[in-house]
């Protein structure tokens, strides 16, 4: 499909999503709830959200490591925003991996087979995170939506993960892969999949260093849930606390789904379609996904400066390799 088609096509659902949203809410109390938001619980959100960001630098320092790429905090941090700050233009959220993975490339003169690879790594343990906190409270606080448990959506997504990664990193599989690639004659990226493989198995044998990425990316989780209850109490919304720990993974999985233009419609649906269950108002919950945004947009700003000062490719790369001065 040629990409102004499908331009054309996630326009199309961004707009008839936006539409059904604006024929159920009232835009003078839309503007009303807009206005009443404290701004002081929003920039506190806005805080936490870079601090979740620098916590996912360390989690991609212990990955690195196990593919035997020594990095710096600094470097990382300034790689790590810029990618932030590209995912607000680029679909599905994880654009900006691509761009992390390319710097990283070019600094430590790695393929991009493997420096992708760390950003996917990492990218795996924040989804194993996300579905396991949803899923563990809503075994603990059953809720239904139009008669059907989230806690089924979450058991029947953690089995399509585990599904996933057997079949991405089975042993097996790889070897017949292997075997495949050299039979094309495809040395070349065969030569690349054995060093993927090889990290990934350093990594998995490094149970310390599973340990600490899966308790980071559980750090980092549970904190995105409470940026959204900060946002949440900016409004008003006097929901507990573990409505936000269902709900809000929901919203985080949705968003990755490329059908909308950057996720603007599908994410004020998916939040209205949520927290209308528990009472909120179309205003109110639409107002909470322009927070959602917004908190995310200003946490990602210092990637846009970092990106404007360091653009040129030679001029980043002397970066990452000078001494941590951030």
């Amino acid at each position: 499909m040629r990409k102004g088609t499908k331009l054309a096509l996630k326009l199309g659902v961004t707009l008839l999503l936006l539409g059904i949203l604006a024929l159920e809410m009232d835009l003078k109390k839309l503007l009303a709830v807009i206005s009443s938001v404290d701004p002081t619980l929003v920039l506190l959100a806005t805080a936490l959200q870079m601090f979740i960001i620098l916590l996912a630098v360390v989690r991609w320092q212990v990955i690195l490591e196990n593919f035997q790429m020594t990095a710096g905090f600094s470097p990382l941090t300034k790689i790590m925003f810029i990618g932030q700050f590209f995912n607000l233009f680029l679909p599905s959220g994880i654009g900006g991996d691509f761009f992390r993975a390319y710097y990283l490339s070019k600094s430590h003169h790695r393929g991009m087979s493997t420096t992708l690879t760390t950003t996917l790594v990492e990218r795996s343990a924040g989804l194993f995170a996300l579905l396991f906190i949803g899923c563990l409270f809503a075994a603990l606080h059953r809720i239904m939506i139009e008669g059907f448990s989230l806690l089924y959506l979450f058991i029947g997504l953690l089995i399509a993960y585990f599904a996933a990664n057997v079949a991405l990193f089975h042993s097996w599989i790889h070897k017949r892969l292997t075997r495949l690639l050299t039979r094309f004659g495809l040395k070349n990226v065969e030569g690349k999949l054995e060093l993927v493989s090889e990290g990934l198995t350093t990594l998995r044998r490094n149970k310390k260093a599973v340990a600490n990425c899966l308790l980071l990316s559980g750090a980092i989780q549970f904190l995105a849930v409470v940026v959204m209850w900060l946002a949440a109490l900016a409004i008003g919304i006097p929901a507990p606390f573990y409505i936000f720990l269902i709900f809000i993974p929901i919203v985080n999985l949705t968003i990755m789904i490329p059908i909308t233009i950057n996720g603007f419609g599908l994410r004020e649906y998916v939040y209205f379609l949520l927290f209308s269950q528990i009472g909120v108002e179309p205003e109110v919950a639409v107002t909470l996904s322009f927070l959602n945004f917004l908190i995310v947009t200003l946490s990602s700003l210092p990637g846009g400066i970092a990106y404007s000062m360091y653009k040129k490719e030679e001029n980043f790369d002397a970066i990452l390799t000078k001494p941590e001065t951030l």
